[in-house]
């Protein structure tokens, strides 16, 4: 098959999905990823306070990830992720306020975590959808779709923010551009067909009980995925903090030269991500989970060479190659590990790890930076990278669990 045809054969609710992924990211990388930025030339933040900021707002998120795909599993998909969005919508504005009044740091902090909360309710119930509507060797291509969707917007959003903040445009007001664009992404949750109820709650189960988080100890070859995806996402978290800190406060960029950055990660991806599937299908998602991790730390620790604005370019392109090989194949293995009916729960505890994993790095990024030379942390950083292509090696020849034991 083509993959053209590939594309086309795509269930018409996949397409309106990657549709309200590309709006959602506009509206988030018009405004979230500049905030490291901005507390810590305008508020005087220390490295250490931001990545502890977003280090306790993804682990509320990890946890949540956790609890919202077991929901939606029982509940359905489109109820959780509409009221999370209309939810958003209001941080969003909340957080524009706090900044524009200059509020106390733990208030901003505090409505940051409250964002992380409302985005785990989003992102993994998003992916158990995408899960639902197509069958397995459609999942690569439908996700990468996914994907696309979601770069365009991440394009889109600090090309915005750029414009505005060169015309004058306070970052504060960014907020309230950002909330609307969110609430249309909610509205075009509507146009997305209902699919089958989620199945009944089985008896002694309950939602997002320990007990239902200890079954997943069974699963070895499970257990060495999530072992490798924390790993990774430890090291790609360093994009959205560590690496526009490290830009503004070591090779002092502008605010509008970090906005470069993402837009060249997002436009990358745009251009690569559909092409990406015909060579992920040619060496198989195994492969392209281990290319893709070592391409990361590879990557990352050329950050440590960077001597500039062009050169860092060039370190985020790396990333964005070794990112559209890797990420469709982690989203499409999920559920190709789940038991049958539990793919929402496999999607959240993927979450989790995820989340975990981006909690931890923009801490663990902000000690580094403070403990040994800025351009030495990123060749300790890049470990993680070759860690993670360990863990998923080393799941890939796990065996299976018995029946009795899958949950």
């Amino acid at each position: 098959m083509s993959l053209h045809a590939e594309f086309r054969g795509l269930h018409r609710g996949v397409w309106v999905l990657s549709g309200i992924r590309l709006v959602v990211t506009w509206g988030f990388s018009m405004v979230l990823p500049l905030l490291t930025w901005h507390l810590a030339t305008q508020r005087g933040v220390s490295a250490v306070t931001a990545g502890l900021i977003w280090t306790v707002a993804n682990a509320f998120g990890a946890v949540m990830q956790w609890l919202a795909g077991e929901l939606s599993d029982r509940l359905g998909r489109k109820p959780l992720m509409f009221v999370a969005s209309l939810l958003r919508v209001l941080n969003l504005l909340a957080l524009g306020y706090a900044i524009a009044e200059q509020a106390p740091i733990p208030v901003i902090g505090s409505l940051c975590v409250a964002n992380g909360i409302l985005r785990a309710f989003f992102d993994p119930v998003a992916n158990a959808l995408v899960a639902d509507l197509v069958p397995d060797t459609q999942r690569v291509a439908a996700f990468s779709l996914q994907r696309l969707g979601t770069n365009v917007g991440w394009s889109a959003g600090p090309v915005v923010a750029g414009l505005a903040l060169t015309g004058g445009i306070a970052y504060s007001r960014l907020f309230y551009w950002s909330a609307p664009v969110t609430l249309l992404a909610a509205g075009g949750l509507l146009l997305i067909p209902s699919q089958r109820r989620g199945r009944p709650r089985e008896p002694g189960e309950g939602n997002g009980r320990l007990a239902n988080l200890l079954a997943y100890r069974h699963d070895h070859r499970l257990l060495w995925f999530l072992a490798g995806t924390f790993a990774f996402f430890v090291l790609q978290a360093q994009m959205f903090v560590t690496l526009s800190y490290y830009a503004a406060r070591t090779l002092h960029l502008t605010q509008v030269q970090v906005t470069h950055l993402y837009t060249l990660n997002g436009l990358l991806v745009v251009a690569l991500q559909l092409p990406a599937v015909a060579f992920i299908r040619r060496i198989g998602r195994q492969r392209a989970l281990l290319l893709g991790c070592l391409g990361y730390a590879v990557s990352y620790a050329a950050v440590g060479l960077a001597l500039g604005h062009a050169s860092l370019l060039l370190c985020v392109a790396a990333v964005t190659l070794s990112e559209v090989v890797l990420a469709p194949s982690q989203q499409a293995t999920v559920p190709s590990l789940a038991p049958a009916g539990r793919i929402g729960a496999y999607s959240g505890i993927f979450g989790l790890a995820q989340i975990t994993g981006q909690s931890a790095g923009p801490l663990l990024g902000a000690f580094v930076l403070d403990s040994v030379p800025p351009r030495t942390a990123w060749f300790a950083l890049a470990l993680f990278g070759v860690l993670a292509a360990i863990c998923y090696r080393t799941g890939s020849q796990a065996a299976s669990p018995a029946p009795e034991t899958r949950i």
